[in-house]
């Protein structure tokens, strides 16, 4: 038992858990796979809603990292004291645009969109639920912004995710969708046809946090996530790091 015991703790201590908000999955896979191919430490994923993943890492999940799309969120997981404060960084930001099916021949110009949003569309919108997803979340504000709520009642199709939001838009099951410009451009089957102003919501950011018991290993990711590697990361995926 004594062995055995040593062995399980000699392999968590030679892996990472990172826990990813959806929208930054192919960054969290390409800086996974990057790191365990320079240090031959493994990076175990769990990927999903910023929301739901603050809810396990308060229910006593075990964690190495945290990736969340949003603020609050985080703010909310360091405020129960269940992340080391010095390590709390923002990592790159976003923005929200509206997407088409490819398919689809509406090309509706930007003062269409700002003027007659709700009109140019039958059924129902797809987006991030925002009780949880923060691209539903920012997608609200926007609606807000421009003064859609209204017309907009009941029309919501809310997704557990920006990706399955997204997935929404390209079956064609939403004729038109709100979510991150970085998850648009990667789809071949969904057309951008409007890109909302950074001021139209709060600031997408992106903040990241370790746990407050570091291993060696979470060190040496810690110290990973500062290379111009993972930067380029981040850039070759279409995000900022302004």
């Amino acid at each position: 038992m004594f062995v055995l015991s040593c062995s399980n703790r000699k392999n968590r201590n030679n892996e990472v858990t990172l826990f990813a908000a959806s929208s930054v999955t192919n960054v969290a896979e390409e800086i996974a796979g990057s790191f365990e191919r320079e240090t031959g430490i493994k990076v175990k994923l769990n990927i999903a809603s910023s929301g739901i993943l603050a809810r396990q890492i308060e229910s006593g999940a075990d964690f190495d990292y945290y990736i969340s799309a949003n603020k609050s969120w985080m703010d909310y997981i360091d405020s129960l004291n269940l992340v080391e404060k010095a390590t709390v960084k923002n990592l790159a930001t976003n923005r929200l645009v509206v997407i088409v099916p490819s398919g689809n021949d509406k090309k509706p110009n930007r003062g269409e969109i700002e003027n007659n949003f709700p009109n140019l569309f039958a059924g129902r919108l797809s987006i991030g639920d925002p009780k949880h997803v923060p691209a539903g979340k920012y997608a609200m504000q926007a609606i807000k912004f421009y003064g859609w709520e209204k017309d907009l009642t009941d029309r919501y199709l809310p997704a557990k995710n920006v990706r399955d939001a997204l997935l929404m838009v390209e079956m064609g099951e939403a004729e038109m969708g709100i979510v991150y410009e970085t998850d648009a451009t990667k789809s071949k089957k969904v057309n951008i046809v409007y890109r909302f102003p950074l001021t139209a919501c709060e600031s997408i950011a992106y903040a990241g946090a370790a746990k407050k018991k570091r291993s060696e290993s979470l060190n040496s990711f810690l110290l990973y996530l500062q290379s111009e590697e993972v930067k380029s990361i981040w850039r070759t995926n279409g995000f900022n790091l302004d």
